[in-house]
């Protein structure tokens, strides 16, 4: 069963280590314009993308699609270990953020993972 209104999966390795996220859906929350829920995953997201691109200059691969309400943000294979290690302060920093989201508004937004390699 999907969960309902916003749904954020973090993308973890075996190891533990998060290299990206995935936002899609809208929170439900309010109106368009007006979903202070939708802003705030909008923000935390977009920075991070932002954070991982221009502040570490990670390797990312991205899709966003207003329409569909989606932003994927995912480090290539080509990082290198340091960068991964550099992104999981902005990863979990994020998701932290959004956990927090979550606790306010479960029924607007929910986290889970998924192991990627």
């Amino acid at each position: 069963m999907k969960p309902s209104g916003n749904a954020v999966a973090f993308f973890r390795r075996p190891d533990g280590a998060l290299t990206g996220y995935r936002a899609s859906g809208h929170t439900g929350y309010a109106e368009a314009g007006e979903d202070i829920v939708c802003a705030a995953v909008s923000a935390l997201t977009q920075a991070t993308l932002n954070g991982l691109k221009s502040v570490l200059k990670a390797p990312v691969m991205f899709e966003i699609d207003d329409e569909a309400a989606l932003l994927e943000a995912r480090l290539t294979p080509e990082a290198t270990e340091e960068q991964v290690r550099q992104a999981q302060l902005l990863l979990q920093t994020l998701l932290e953020g959004l956990q927090a989201i979550e606790r306010s508004y479960p029924r607007n937004v929910r986290i889970f993972f998924e192991e990627r390699r």
